[in-house]
């Protein structure tokens, strides 16, 4: 796993944005190797790229299979070349709802686990029975608004996966251990909010407990409860929720009319019809009180938990993998990254974490675009 890298690289960005300093060294050759770093929402990336604002980004599923699709950019790094089955999107809650509402969150990550079965179900047959591959492709194409041959070409590049394994709590360790060696976090913030070690933190704010129930959990008539859960925009790493939303799987069987939320006793409302443009914004969404459960990613999860003191937990997988370097078909290998201008989400970002662990182990200084 090499995410160390990514640290070092990681502090210089700080650093840059903070305005404390120039951007520091990276393998000794930062007054040769520099690549530019600044902020742009997926969505955004492919026309950023193709008027020549930027010379790549790193985004997620659908974004980097359309622009590659599309011709605007090519792949130069896929994350799980530097990370191996890495977690990206989780789901998360409020953590004062799941104490209060514990089976209306088991329900949820009931349906949640139905429609990651549905889809490894889809996936498999998709050859000798390509239904409800078809219908999986089209689902994805009307909630990212891209096409049936992007939605295919995202498949190819992400898992999506409920379960919590330990490579899961290991890289989520990594990735908060990472911020505080960058000063993003303290290690007062870590006791602040009660936790003693990176381990103690991990262990107590990713919670299994519920995974666990939902197996407990049986179809329902009625409607037990409500659920206002957030998501992102067009964020094929949280297909699962667009799957268990959908009502027409279910044509022609009993359960004719429901989506698997109903089918478990969920009604689930939309806090923003549309979804958030980034993580941080669902963790601004729980504080304020508007979202009760959530997909996002990791990263901001863990930061805003800290930093702003969002009362959640994490108590699902949504996927592995899924995110990728892209840039313009001109450039043609890392050390091509000389004088670029990378976009990426943000500083919370794993995205983030992506482009500086490529850059700081090919020896680039990185430095805030227009520092």
């Amino acid at each position: 796993m090499k995410l160390k890298p990514a640290i070092s690289a990681f502090l210089v960005i700080a650093v840059a944005i903070t305005g404390i300093a120039a951007a520091g060294c990276l393998g000794g050759e930062s007054s040769e190797k520099i690549v530019y770093w600044t902020q742009i929402g997926p969505k955004l990336q492919q026309v950023a790229i193709e008027r020549g604002d930027v010379d790549g980004g790193v985004s997620w599923e659908p974004y980097v299979s359309d622009s590659i699709i599309a011709g605007s950019a090519e792949p130069l790094v896929w994350s799980g070349e530097v990370w191996p089955n890495h977690p990206c999107c989780v789901v998360a809650v409020n953590k004062v709802f799941a104490e209060s509402h514990p089976d209306l969150v088991m329900r949820v990550l009931k349906a949640h686990i139905e429609a990651n079965e549905w889809v490894a179900d889809a996936i498999t047959k998709k050859t000798t029975d390509p239904t409800n591959y078809t219908m999986l492709l089209e689902m994805g194409a009307a909630f990212s608004a891209r096409n049936n041959t992007v939605v295919d070409a995202a498949m190819q590049h992400m898992t999506l996966d409920y379960r919590m394994t330990q490579d899961f709590y290991n890289y989520l360790s990594t990735f908060t251990q990472a911020y505080l060696d960058l000063g993003v976090l303290k290690q007062s913030d870590l006791t602040s909010r009660g936790y003693g070690s990176i381990n103690d933190f991990v262990t107590s704010y990713v919670e299994s407990s519920y995974l666990a129930g939902a197996d407990t959990k049986t179809t329902s008539g009625v409607i037990v409860g409500s659920v206002s859960m957030a998501y992102l925009t067009g964020d094929l790493h949280q297909f699962a929720r667009v799957v268990a939303s959908n009502r027409t799987i279910f044509d022609g069987t009993e359960f004719e009319g429901k989506n698997f939320f109903e089918i478990y006793g969920v009604e689930i409302t939309d806090p923003l019809p549309g979804g958030y443009a980034v993580g941080g914004d669902i963790m601004d969404a729980f504080k304020a009180g508007v979202a009760d459960m959530g997909y996002l990613g990791a990263p901001p999860a863990i930061l805003k938990h800290m930093t702003a003191g969002v009362n959640t937990m994490i108590v699902a997988q949504a996927n592995t993998e899924g995110s990728a370097l892209i840039v313009n078909p001109t450039i043609t290998s890392i050390d091509e990254l000389k004088g670029k201008t990378i976009a990426t989400p943000g500083p919370s970002s794993i995205q983030q974490l992506l482009f500086l662990s490529i850059a700081e182990s090919n020896g680039f200084t990185v430095k805030l675009a227009g520092t």
